[in-house]
């Protein structure tokens, strides 16, 4: 394949059926940012999912200079397989440790890029494929009343649903989880995005002890790894997503016996070979890992995320897989069921982008 000559980014903004809420933000529409690569007539596509409070990207600061300064490390790249992608990746991301999100998403692109260019799956980077795909796993957010949770459960136990987290932050917390509990008499993630202190997320898992409680997912604010060190102390499994983001990240949290579980997310890690190296430092650690998605990202990424899921061992569930799907108006891709519906082994990601629909949802120039 010939050097990589250009890119473009495209803002989408796609309203939501509904909305999404949890303790940190409610949603109503995702704002994405769409990367596409080109090389001798060919192009490949990833995705950007800026959050301040993860990554501290933004829209704004990836689009005034965070996309041209990644596209840097790309111009003029010539690579000429996946395997060969997976190099380049892994010894520029160091460069743009503070652009993980907006890294991934060119790391995407270009997984997606050279794939097609070579007839091989973006996911062959990784290594060979270990399942066909993984669950569902369920996310019980704000936007479910009190008063509806029964009904809610009711209908994710008659879909046989058995990988569930439940978003907490609310007054009535210790009901509602006794409410999921009660009705699906499954192991309960819960979810509090940094929403608590220490004192108050023993206090309040205390009274929830009468719940099968697999873990509690970044109960307390990132930074606070002594403050998980003392969570876990006092017997609960903790959970780590918006403290890992960075490689030494999962290093640290490791050395502090600050968690259980790392939550794996390709959107905030800087993409598939990334996440991959925090997966092996969970492993190297005897901690162990959890896939999830990004609210409100598009097809691209939540195909991506598919792929990685195959060709990655040690999950048992992809948490919000399919929710995206029926929370978003509409989709980018040409089928909005491809991600999940294309068999592992397709060329690059394997599925189209229809630019109709980015124009449809296009937000400036």
């Amino acid at each position: 394949m010939g050097p990589i000559e250009r890119y473009e980014l495209f803002h989408v903004r796609i309203p939501f059926k509904g909305s999404f809420e949890h303790a940190s933000h409610a949603r109503h529409a995702s704002d994405a940012l769409l990367v596409c690569l080109h090389a001798d007539g060919l192009e490949g596509w990833g995705e950007i999912q800026p959050r301040a409070y993860v990554t501290g990207e933004t829209i704004d600061s990836v689009k005034a200079s965070g996309a041209a300064e990644v596209f840097r490390a790309f111009e003029g790249a010539r690579v000429d397989s996946v395997e060969a992608a997976r190099a380049f990746v892994d010894a520029a991301v160091e460069d743009h440790e503070p652009r993980l999100a907006t890294f991934g998403g060119f790391e995407i692109a270009l997984l997606d890029l050279v794939g097609r260019a070579t007839n091989t799956s973006a996911g062959a980077c990784l290594g060979p494929p270990i399942v066909e795909s993984l669950p569902a796993g369920v996310i019980i957010g704000f936007e479910v009343a009190t008063d509806a949770l029964a009904k809610h459960c009711a209908l994710l136990r008659f879909k046989k649903r058995r990988h569930i987290k439940v978003k907490v932050g609310l007054e009535d917390d210790v009901e509602r989880v006794r409410i999921v509990a009660e009705k699906l008499k499954v192991p309960i993630r819960l979810d509090a995005n940094e929403a608590w202190t220490v004192d108050e997320t023993i206090e309040k898992l205390d009274a929830m002890a009468g719940a099968d409680i697999a873990s509690i997912e970044q109960p307390i604010p990132a930074a606070d790894l002594e403050g998980l060190a003392r969570i876990r102390a006092a017997g609960h499994r903790v959970m780590v997503d918006e403290a890992l983001i960075h490689l030494a990240d999962a290093e640290r949290i490791a050395a502090m016996g600050a968690a259980d579980v790392f939550n794996v997310r390709l959107g905030k890690l800087g993409g598939l070979v990334r996440s991959q190296r925090v997966v092996e430092v969970a492993r190297a650690n005897g901690i162990e890992v959890h896939l999830g998605t990004m609210v409100g990202e598009t097809g691209i990424l939540t195909r991506a995320t598919e792929v990685f899921a195959t060709r990655v061992s040690g999950f048992d569930c992809l948490d919000g897989k399919g929710q995206n799907q029926h929370l978003l108006s509409q989709d980018v891709l040409a089928s909005a069921s491809a991600p999940f519906a294309l068999p592992p082994d397709e060329p690059g990601l394997g599925v189209s982008v229809a630019r109709e629909k980015i124009r449809e949802y296009g937000i400036g120039p």
